[in-house]
């Protein structure tokens, strides 16, 4: 694939909220996993395991955790925001929050056991090791996100499974071994829908050169009115499950 290919693929990429429940081919799941193993990872510690999770009663006890945590803890704490934010989600938005149907979620886990494997300054820095982790799993993560996007699939991220109980209860339900910290699930299928417009940054309000001074960057009222408008922007796009 050449630049041109690329760029044309990380552009139609989206995160497409609305998936067909009809099965995929299990050969697709398996292009997504190999393409995720050449991921670079931190001192190639290659830590990644992978859960197909297809079982509807297992997907059905993943959704039950994760819908449960959403459908309380999101709207409680959308309730604190801060009033320059503006809208809010609300609990009658509820099905916005909700993982899809998806016929396969797709587990990003690490081996926190590889970690030893890491210089020293990584294993003994907690930020300098922290910071190693999170890019080697979210480097597997994305490479199957595009490859998902070149295959016609839709991919989701479930960012909720970052949160203490709700990986709790989920390796507690699939019995995932507690060496194991889950990254990520993608809910993997068919696209239901088609994505809008998305909202994007000018590239020259984003780049600077050398030693570029606090003026070549936003103000605070910049900054937080594009915060704003991205913000509401996002909260439709849910609604319209694309983004």
């Amino acid at each position: 694939m050449d630049y041109d290919g690329f760029l044309k693929l990380a552009k139609a990429r989206r995160t497409i909220r609305e998936i067909k429940p009809d099965p995929i081919p299990d050969d697709y799941v398996d292009k997504l996993i190999e393409v995720a193993r050449w991921a670079p990872s931190g001192f190639n510690m290659q830590p990644w395991e992978f859960i197909v999770v297809k079982d509807p009663e297992a997907r059905k006890g993943v959704k039950a955790i994760v819908d449960d945590f959403r459908r309380h803890s999101y709207f409680q704490m959308e309730a604190t925001r801060e009033p320059w934010e503006g809208d809010r989600w609300a609990p009658e938005n509820t099905d916005e929050f909700m993982m899809t149907e998806a016929p396969v979620y797709l587990f990003v886990c690490g081996d926190t056991r590889a970690r030893s494997g890491l210089p020293m300054i990584g294993r003994f820095c907690r930020q300098k090791g922290d910071s190693i982790w999170e890019s080697t799993l979210s480097n597997a993560t994305i490479y199957m996100i595009l490859a998902a996007s070149a295959l016609g699939l839709a991919a989701v991220y479930t960012s909720s499974v970052k949160v203490s109980t709700v990986q709790c209860l989920i390796k507690d339900f699939l019995g995932i071994p507690s060496s194991l910290e889950i990254h990520e699930i993608l809910q993997l299928g068919y696209p239901a829908g088609k994505p809008g417009p998305k909202l994007m940054r000018k590239k020259e309000e984003m780049v600077h050169y050398d030693k570029a001074g606090e003026g070549e960057f936003r103000t605070d009222k910049e900054a937080y009115e594009q915060i704003k408008k991205h913000r509401l922007g996002n909260i439709g796009r849910h609604r319209a499950k694309t983004e």
